[in-house]
């Protein structure tokens, strides 16, 4: 009987020990990562170099590469044709 009892206060306790971590050390730990993410987010237009108003840039892709392999092979063409030899088994 002494340890039904212990193990319903471990239980009970484990319980109000979550909803206090819930009610408390959760809602802490989430603003903190908020005011964190936060104060990156305002930092991150300092690193960046200021354009001056009517100033464009231009960035191209480099197109020198090509896409396909040209020791892969060439496309062929083909049409479908239809083998009369072997017939399906009639449907009933």
């Amino acid at each position: 009987m002494e340890s039904f009892l212990l193990f319903i206060f471990w239980v009970i306790f484990i319980f109000y020990a979550f909803r206090l971590f819930l009610r408390y050390v959760l809602p802490w730990l989430l603003a903190r990562y908020v005011r964190k993410m936060q104060r990156n987010m305002g930092q991150r237009p300092q690193n960046e170099s200021r354009k001056q108003e009517g100033e464009i840039k231009v960035k191209y892709k480099d197109n020198t590469q090509t896409r396909v392999d040209p020791d892969i092979g060439e496309y062929v063409d083909f049409e479908e044709i239809k083998d009369n030899t072997t017939q399906d088994e009639p449907k009933k």
